[in-house]
């Protein structure tokens, strides 16, 4: 097994930081902070780093557009692998803070939008301010007494923050899955958990969009996994950017690409649309 350097959503402590750095206790590798998504696939590309993690969707709050953006817009993008990382947020504050002292609460949008229900309730007057990571809002709680930060267990640990509210969230399932994104043309063959060399049941994702705009094209081509009892684990539309009302669709199934009735299906769906890429067939790890 070699050793990969993998990018992640920073600074450290975010959520990202979490699950990159428990895979790697597994796997092996080094990793490093980059500030925004879109500079994070762009060392990916410029080969800063091997692979990068994106934060793809939400159990609670759903898709990141953004980067299902970026898998449609770099073309040369492979995944590798998903991971699952179980969320739970934290209300985080300099230490002798009082719920009453707290004005202002900082945080990025998604954790923000995951604790809307407590955030609603017991700060109705409080400011919320969107961050650009979780670790950014925390950074900011350490500024002063009337600030908070929503964010990770491991946040309250590096910025000497204290803990007054945990598992914001409620008692809904809350998780985020990210993927291994690296260039097509990496060799991964000496990291057996990576892509078709991983023992794992299997994963397959495409993106797609139909020749014909027409009413049942979409019913059609879904029909084709349908017809080989293949599963749909999800579906996603975004706007193709090339006139409005034209859609590109991102599906998820079960199984890889090398499967026979799979492999079959993807060849019907693909002659029946404008564009058509395979993301690739990967494994999953689920985090405890």
């Amino acid at each position: 097994m070699s050793s990969l350097e993998y990018g992640y959503l920073g600074p450290p402590g975010t959520f990202s930081e979490q699950a990159i750095s428990t895979y790697c206790k597994k796997y092996g590798g080094e990793t490093t902070a980059y500030p925004s998504i879109r500079d994070l696939v762009e060392a990916v590309n410029s080969d800063r780093v091997d692979l990068g993690l994106l934060p793809l969707e939400n159990s609670l709050e759903g898709s990141v557009n953004l980067s299902l953006d970026l898998l449609y817009q770099n073309s040369e993008l492979k995944l590798y692998r998903e991971i699952i990382l179980p969320i739970s947020h934290y209300l985080l504050v300099q230490k002798g803070t009082a719920k009453a002292d707290i004005e202002e609460i900082y945080s990025h949008p998604q954790a923000i939008a995951q604790s809307g229900d407590y955030l609603a309730e017991k700060f109705k007057n409080a400011k919320i301010i969107y961050t650009d990571s979780t670790a950014a809002a925390a950074e900011k709680a350490v500024e002063a007494k009337n600030r908070a930060a929503v964010g990770s267990i491991r946040l309250s640990d590096i910025y000497e923050l204290e803990v007054i509210e945990k598992n914001l969230q409620g008692d809904l399932p809350n998780s985020t899955r990210f993927v291994l994104a690296a260039k097509r043309d990496k060799d991964f063959s000496k990291n057996n958990h990576l892509g078709e060399l991983a023992e794992s049941d299997f994963k397959t994702s495409i993106i797609c969009a139909p020749k014909v705009n027409e009413a049942g094209v979409l019913y059609r081509m879904l029909g084709k996994f349908a017809e080989e009892n293949i599963d749909l684990t999800r579906i996603e539309s975004r706007p193709s950017r090339q006139r409005l009302g034209e859609y590109i669709f991102y599906i998820d199934l079960k199984g890889s690409a090398a499967d026979e009735q799979l492999k079959s299906a993807l060849a019907e769906v693909e002659t029946m649309s404008s564009y058509f890429r395979l993301l690739g067939s990967y494994p999953k790890t689920i985090i405890d």
